[in-house]
Order: C-alpha cells, then structure tokens, then sequence
C-alpha cells in the first residue's frame, strides 16, 4: 500500500486534495495479520506533496500489537520555464524519503528491532496518456543508507475510475536496482507492484483489496511472492 495519489496531479479539474484511510487484512500463509494505511495528497502552486504511513499488526500475542511501521514522503515541483512548454509542460522534479522499522519477539517478552534502511530518491516525473488512461512515471536516482554506490528506480502509478466511478483501479509499479546481500559489490533487479480494485459504496467508503506482487523483495534472491489482502477505504 503505497504511492497511490501521486497521479491524481494530473486529474487537477477533478481531485483537489485527498487523504485516505484503507484497512487491508493479508490473508497469505505466512503474513495473516491486519495492516492500516493512512496516505495524503495536497497539490499547490508549486506542485503537490504526497505521503503515506504503513502499520502492521502483526506482533506474536494476543490481541496483535503494531509489528512495524513504513513511511514515506515526497514533493514534486514543477519546473519554472517549462509551464508554457506543450512537451515538457507537466514535467516534475520529484524528492522523496522512505523509512521504517519492524519489532520481533526473540524469546518470552524480550523483543527485537530492525530498521528497514532510509533511502533517499530524487529525480523526474511526468505523466503517460493512453487513451483515457494516465500513468504517472517516475525516473529516480535511488540512494540508499550506507550503500556505496547509487541505484535506479522506476516508477508508474495509476488511478482510473470505471464503469461510470462505480469501480477503481489504482496501484503502483517499481522496478529497481540494489546490493546483493551476499555480495555488496554487485548489483540485482528487483521488482514490487501492489494493484488495487475498490467497489465505491458511497463517495467515502469502498470494499475492495490488492495483490502485492514482488521478486527480490525487500532483498533477493527471493522468488515471486504472491500476496492478496481483503480491504476497507475510507476517504474525507
């Protein structure tokens, strides 16, 4: 659950600001736990801001605490001189900062913590028009925490509504360079996308879900994983 209002700057006639509130339940083998998204999106005369924190429910006991915890921020800006332009009129610089944590029970109630690393990305956006459909790119230099050489990271998100707003389709793509674990001085590929399908109940609240589907992911080598999760969102 990630980066799914970025795109809505290009529907600017439409959607003027957005927050989000989604509850998804994961209902793959090894996850089985409640996660709660709260995402925002503001645009301006600059350009727009977008974030979103992830929570995970899924600390051993009973009732489940919060197991961990991911955030990430970015700003994009137009770019003075390029406004009038018709090829370059919505090109963005685009900055961004991801970070978080997860807790774990080692023994008894002694509890554990790792860091998921801060990365750093900044580059450009711009949208892609398909027919009715606009897909929001992102083309970043990606910098990791205590990695000695940068990455590339790709980036599409969509959000299309269908069937007369009845349905919506949004999600995010990312296709990304990292370090092997195993060997720091060599590169992998490695490849996230979380779609998502809502029923829209009424204006604010909507039944739906995602599949996050992933290779390599959050480090390889790690096989395609398949996750669904059953979902509530709740817009105001």
């Amino acid at each position: 659950m990630k980066k799914l209002i970025i795109v809505w700057l290009f529907f600017l006639p439409i959607t003027t600001s957005a927050q989000q509130l989604q509850l998804h339940y994961d209902f793959s083998n090894d996850r089985e736990h409640l996660t709660t998204t709260l995402e925002m999106f503001r645009p301006d005369t600059l350009g727009s801001t977008f974030w979103f924190v992830d929570f995970d429910f899924n600390l051993p006991g009973s009732p489940r605490s919060m197991s961990a915890a991911y955030w990430e921020i970015a700003r994009e800006f137009y770019i003075p001189g390029l406004r009038n332009n018709p090829l370059f009129d919505q090109l963005t610089f685009h900055i961004e900062y991801n970070d978080g944590f997860t807790a774990y029970k080692i023994a008894g109630d002694t509890l554990g913590a790792a860091s998921y690393n801060s990365v750093f990305l900044t580059g450009f956006g711009h949208p892609l028009r398909i027919g009715k459909l606009i897909l929001s790119t992102q083309w970043l230099c990606r910098m990791p925490r205590g990695m000695d050489t940068p990455d590339f990271q790709f980036t599409l998100v969509w959000y299309q509504p269908v069937f007369s707003n009845r349905l919506l389709l949004t999600g995010y793509a990312d296709f990304w360079s990292q370090d092997k674990m195993a060997n720091p001085d060599k590169k992998e590929l490695a490849f996230q996308t979380e779609p998502q399908l809502w029923f829209l109940l009424n204006p604010h609240l909507a039944l739906g879900g995602e599949v996050e589907i992933s290779k390599n992911f959050p480090v390889g080598p790690n096989d395609w994983e398949f996750r669904p999760t059953l979902g509530l969102r709740w817009e105001f």
